[in-house]
């Protein structure tokens, strides 16, 4: 009938790429905005101050825990260069990263379906899929996965490229593409199992051809794989790993199935409340069961219509063991299996995931995955909002807003105790919880324990204020007094002064030092605590001026103090020591 237009069978390309555009700009700027309402985790402090000593290769190279990612390493000297401790920026980053990677999905997908409106279902799938999600969110997840992401689709669309006659397109930037992934986040390296599918699924030739013309691409990525390789083996110093029992390696890998599972319907609606904003799923029964039916569905539609389809589904199924695998050797023994099933191991899994379904689905009639689709994108919506509420729960955004204005209230002049950041922004996990090098990174201009002045405080609300100082031991009475000097340093003698409690009990803690002093000359002396059984925990040495004065020092490794040595290299060294207190300041 005139007057009604009807939607064609097969759309113009330039019109599914705009829409995949569209789709991409606006589901990256929604994530954008959800990541806004949080802020730093530790890992994104430590890292950024890591980044602030520059682009050297000694300092890219630096391992993380104990593997290596350069390019990690990299992107965080960049934040740390550009911008320090500007979370918009990182979130910017995050949505160009993010509308990217769909971007490339989008056109991934007409490369391979052709100009069908099935594309568009495709990119939706990609970008509302909640296992990537909790990866965009936190920054650290994010370098490591969205690298991961763009890096990979580009090697798909490399291996395209390759079967398509384009070989020197693909050489140039396939092997190249593999090697960036790897040095974001080494694990991305499965996507060798969809690349795999992907050659198998364009094969339109006998086998033993479809080999020879291969091989030289398959050689062109294990140089690259190899070239890591060779790099990891060098600079990292991984932990000596440990698989699990056979019976917990079972149980995490019906844990690790469940991610796939629920992740088609949307899943995991819930998530575990942890406390803070952990990416540890909890997915309902009910979840676990539409994800079991709608992908039985899919793969009797696959076997009966398109079985070259489920070769994404065989890589999908080998990808979760493998993930299983590679991280409970590393984290299993250290975190049990917290770690081992948290979504930062998972994001990368929605890429063949996305094109497993999508070859598979595109069998069905028409009616049947437009309510699958409606129905996941529900479910995304509830995982979204969930996870973007625990998410929202994190202090560091308003902790550091109030401590930026504290500084511009009390000017570079203020000299603070050297303490360390608030759970849950600073973490036992963190090599170093203090605040002075976060806030030194971002270029705040503050004195650190100098003498002269009684350090302030900042408090766990971010304000500055005076501090009390806990006194859990001081200097004992020496065997034999003198009436000048009871603690005297001289020349290069170490003095070692006996502490003793005023609690009652000595105590293991991160311990600062107050030591008054008088002395004709400037010295550079060093402290060292000790405990009981002789363990020895240096502090930085310092200069301590002429005259009579204070010296704050600390903090120190966790230790029980029991004495406290002095040292100096310079054998003008002279300088008594009236009154020693360690404790902690509040």
């Amino acid at each position: 009938m005139r007057g009604i237009s009807r939607v064609p069978n097969s759309p113009e390309t330039s019109v599914l790429r705009g829409i995949v555009v569209t789709l991409a700009v606006l589901q990256a700027t929604v994530l954008g905005l959800l990541a806004r309402r949080g802020s730093w985790l530790s890992d994104d402090l430590d890292f950024l101050v890591q980044g602030g000593r520059g682009f050297a290769p000694h300092e890219l190279l630096e391992p993380v825990n104990d593997h290596i990612a350069p390019g990690l390493r990299f992107i965080y000297a960049a934040f740390a260069t550009v911008a320090p401790l500007n979370y918009d920026v990182t979130v910017i980053w995050r949505i160009l990263m993010q509308a990217l990677a769909i971007t490339l999905m989008g056109l991934l997908l007409i490369r391979v379906l052709g100009p069908t409106w099935w594309v568009i279902p495709g990119t939706a799938l990609y970008a509302l899929l909640p296992v990537s999600m909790p990866s965009f969110m936190s920054l650290s997840s994010g370098v490591n996965n969205l690298s991961a992401h763009v890096f990979g689709l580009l090697l798909l669309h490399a291996t395209i490229d390759w079967y398509d006659g384009h070989r020197r397109r693909a050489v140039a930037y396939g092997p190249l593409s593999l090697l960036i992934s790897l040095a974001c986040w080494e694990k991305s390296g499965l996507i060798l199992l969809t690349v795999a599918a992907l050659a198998l699924y364009l094969r339109d030739e006998p086998f033993r051809q479809w080999l020879r013309r291969t091989w030289p691409f398959a050689a062109a990525l294990g140089a690259a794989v190899l070239a890591f390789g060779l790099l990891y083996i060098t600079q990292a110093s991984p932990s000596r790993g440990q698989v699990p029992a056979p019976a917990d390696l079972v149980g995490l890998l019906g844990r690790g199935f469940e991610v796939p599972l629920s992740a088609i319907v949307g899943g995991p609606w819930t998530w575990a409340r942890t406390g803070e904003a952990f990416s540890l799923a909890a997915p309902p029964l009910a979840a676990l069961l539409a994800g079991g039916l709608l992908t039985a569905l899919l793969w009797a539609v696959a076997w009966r219509r398109d079985r070259r389809a489920l070769l994404f589904w065989i890589a999908v199924a080998v990808y979760v063991p493998a993930t299983v695998v590679l991280v409970s050797y590393g984290r299993f023994s250290t975190f049990g299996s917290v770690l081992t099933v948290h979504y930062h191991y998972w994001s990368d899994l929605s890429i063949p995931l996305t094109l497993a379904v999508v070859l598979a689905a595109r069998q069905v009639r028409a009616f049947v995955p437009v309510l699958v689709l409606t129905g996941f994108a529900a479910g995304a919506i509830v995982s979204d909002a969930g996870f973007a509420q625990q998410w929202g729960n994190n202090p560091a955004k308003a902790y550091f807003a109030t401590v930026d204005a504290e500084l511009d209230r009390t000017g570079t002049n203020v000299n603070l105790w050297d303490t360390a950041m608030p759970q849950p922004i600073g973490t036992a996990l963190m090599s170093d919880r203090r605040l002075s090098p976060v806030l030194q990174m971002a270029g705040r201009q503050f004195r650190v324990q100098e003498p002269g002045s009684e350090p302030l405080i900042v408090d766990d609300t971010g304000h500055i204020r005076p501090a009390s100082f806990a006194v859990w031991s001081r200097n004992a009475a020496p065997a034999v007094p003198n009436a000048f000097c009871n603690f005297l340093l001289r020349g290069t003698e170490p003095l070692t002064i006996q502490l003793s409690p005023t609690q009652n009990e000595v105590a293991v803690a991160e311990w600062f030092v107050k030591a008054a002093y008088f002395s004709n000359r400037e010295n550079e002396v060093s402290v060292e605590l000790l405990d009981a059984d002789g363990a020895v925990t240096a502090l930085p040495a310092k200069n301590w001026p002429a005259g009579a004065t204070t010296m704050y020092l600390g903090p120190s490794q966790r230790i029980g103090a029991t004495e406290l040595r002095l040292r100096s290299a310079d054998p003008a060294s002279n300088l008594c020591v009236t009154d020693l207190q360690i404790g902690l300041p509040r």
